[in-house]
């Protein structure tokens, strides 16, 4: 079976790019009774980094309106969708280091991440929806079990990362936690700074 076949299989599970901007952009009309997020913006977790939207968000904003959509003409017919750009960065991460699926997969993700770090670093929503475009991509293709495999490579890629920073004699574990919450902090700054009124003024 072609990878084309192999990914109209999850054709009927997906949305098309421009139908996810539409509904992206029908949640986020409203602010967000949890999170405040203004409209406009992603939601925010508890540490401040855009997550998916919130229930009483949804519930706010009303269920999208798909069929009217579709009457006038905004969002492709349910037809094949072209397998994503993150399955072929899979497959040349895995031809380049001879590796199996679920590494590939992960190569593909960090090498996105750190084609957008300049974004991410700022949290930009923008780089941030472009990211979770291609994960949920990879999602949809792979499937749960597949999609599990890739975490557990994730992970294990960040302890061998935070291993080798610490060293043979170094703390790993309290290296690791630092890093986690210095971004909280800097996440919780910026949410402080977007919701101060002085800087809505500005």
């Amino acid at each position: 079976m072609s990878q084309q076949e192999q990914w109209g299989q999850w054709r009927r599970q997906c949305r098309s790019g421009e139908t996810i901007r539409r509904v992206r952009a029908w949640y986020r009309r409203v602010e967000c009774p949890v999170c405040r997020s203004a409209d406009g913006r992603a939601c925010r977790s508890p540490a401040g980094y855009p997550t998916e939207h919130h229930r009483a968000r949804r519930d706010a904003a009303g269920p999208p309106p798909y069929e009217e959509w579709t009457q006038q003409g905004l969002i492709p017919e349910d037809r094949l969708v072209p397998a994503p750009a993150v399955l072929d960065a899979s497959r040349t991460a895995r031809n380049e280091f001879g590796i199996d699926e679920s590494l590939g997969d992960a190569v593909a993700v960090v090498r996105h991440i750190l084609a957008d770090r300049l974004g991410l670093a700022l949290g930009d929503d923008t780089t941030l929806d472009r990211l979770d475009e291609v994960v949920r991509a990879l999602v949809l293709a792979r499937g749960p079990e597949g999609s599990a495999d890739v975490i557990t490579v994730l992970a294990s890629q960040v302890a061998t990362l935070t291993l080798g920073l610490a060293g043979p004699d170094g703390d790993p574990e309290g290296l690791f936690a630092a890093s986690i919450r210095s971004q909280v902090d800097l996440a919780r700054r910026q949410q402080r700074t977007e919701r101060s009124p002085y800087t809505r003024e500005t």
